[in-house]
């Protein structure tokens, strides 16, 4: 019997669709995997999430691609904070970019074993092409189509691609860019050294992007029951129900030892005076609080209310607000206390008060 001639059998991609012959993957390297694009944008993500958190706070860091929001945010991040201000993200960003530029690969590619590299020749493309690349990865953000493609297309790449002509292929020491060839040694000998620093890097942006993190809120309030009475007693005359002093400072927000002071939420501090009963029309009415030192100082504020055609009668507007100046603050810690009471046509009506909230 002659022999049974064999076709050999083609490669089935374990991440999506696609089917790949080996005969039809490049010289240079085996088309990377998509589920290894995925993890390598996911590290190079959390690496300027992380940063941003160390060196600016906890703001919305840049993402690797456009469309797809950065890691780093998970909901804490701080509107106040942006990146573009700081010299440490931009350079970080530069950095990023030239290193996929000339040796084909960012941190996070590098960790995963894969780059970037021209269709045809297999070396990275330089700074033009990659971020043109860049750019047009704008087409892959629509409903994401293009960053699924990999999935389905033979050689697995997004639209931008195949507008670029650049394929990303499972290496992490391809034909280096003609501009570094000098730099380049016999052997490569530091490629497992430049792999180890690249997954430390990576180790410590998902620690400092996604780590425990513990928080203190800027918002601060005391609040107290005020004493009443037998309305029979007092007719016509309002009682105060509640008072509540409301502080609005800075908080802190703590990952890994590094803590950073949040911006504070709102200007100064407020009472809020609540009271039971009708205002008298026309009557000459104001809040009234004090601010009282340990060693008996004093801070005294008093609000008008307008009582008349637009004011309380009939419908009394409860609560009233005390606003107390963020300057007045300076220098108060939980020492001291406070007291409110409202005062209607001279006669003080009896309030409440409790720690100053720091």
């Amino acid at each position: 019997m002659g022999d049974i001639a064999t076709t050999p059998a083609p490669h089935h991609d374990v991440d999506g669709f696609s089917t790949l012959d080996p005969a039809d993957a490049p010289p240079f390297g085996p088309y990377a995997r998509w589920s290894r694009r995925v993890v390598a944008f996911l590290l190079d993500n959390a690496i300027l999430a992380g940063l941003m958190f160390v060196a600016v706070g906890p703001g919305l860091a840049p993402s690797m691609l456009p469309g797809l929001d950065n890691v780093g945010g998970l909901g804490s991040a701080v509107d106040d904070l942006r990146w573009s201000e700081s010299a440490w993200m931009l350079g970080a960003v530069i950095a990023m970019t030239v290193f996929q530029a000339y040796t084909g690969a960012t941190p996070g590619k590098r960790a995963v074993g894969i780059v970037v590299v021209n269709r045809d020749s297999g070396r990275p493309v330089g700074l033009v092409t990659t971020v043109l690349r860049w750019l047009a990865h704008f087409l892959d953000a629509i409903f994401c189509i293009g960053y699924l493609r990999p999935l389905w297309d033979e050689q697995r790449r997004t639209f931008a691609d195949s507008l670029l002509s650049t394929v990303v292929v499972q290496s992490r020491s391809p034909a280096p860019h003609p501009w570094i060839v000098p730099l380049v040694r016999p052997g490569r000998p530091g490629a497992q050294v430049v792999t180890a620093s690249a997954a430390v890097l990576c180790t410590a942006g998902a620690l400092f992007a996604v780590g425990p993190t513990s928080s203190m809120s800027g918002n601060f309030a005391s609040s107290a029951m005020c004493t009443s009475w037998d309305p029979a007693t007092r007719p016509g005359v309002p009682q105060l129900s509640e008072a509540t002093f409301t502080s609005t400072g800075t908080g802190t927000i703590s990952r890994w030892g590094v803590t950073h002071v949040l911006p504070p939420t709102g200007e100064g501090s407020e009472i809020t005076l609540d009271w039971d009963g009708p205002l008298p029309l026309d009557a000459d009415v104001s809040l009234e609080a004090v601010l009282t030192s340990p060693d008996g100082s004093r801070l005294e504020y008093s609000t008008p209310l307008d009582t008349g055609a637009t004011g309380f009668g009939a419908d009394p507007t409860s609560p009233g607000t005390i606003e107390i100046p963020a300057n007045d603050l300076r220098g108060i810690d939980a020492g001291w206390s406070w007291s409110a009471q409202m005062r209607v046509d001279g006669v003080a009506i009896p309030g409440c008060g409790g720690r100053v909230p720091f």
